[in-house]
């Protein structure tokens, strides 16, 4: 995010509770793409690049790395795979 988003969205989360318990009901699939990104980022490749070593297309990655879904188990093996990475699936308490 750039600086005047990172500040909008923190003002956000204290001046606004709505926006605060909608972003908060959504960490895990802002997590997820998170990670996404930086698994990608450490790996080398473009959205394009991960895209054609997964079998899929740009827009599927992008996707992906929005957050704004969460992903079947085969995607995230695949992304995994394509990037080099090993997938762990884990519970806490």
């Amino acid at each position: 995010m750039g600086k005047r988003i990172e500040e909008k969205h923190r003002e956000m989360l204290v001046g606004d509770p709505e926006y605060a318990e909608a972003f908060a009901d959504m960490e895990e699939e802002f997590t997820l793409a998170r990670e996404l990104i930086k698994a990608r980022i450490r790996s080398g490749l473009t959205q394009k690049q991960l895209a054609e070593k997964m079998g899929t297309t740009q827009s599927s990655v992008a996707r992906l790395e929005s957050g704004s879904s969460l992903p079947s188990l085969r995607s995230l093996k695949r992304y995994a795979c394509a990037t080099g990475s090993k997938m762990r699936i884990y519970f806490e308490s």
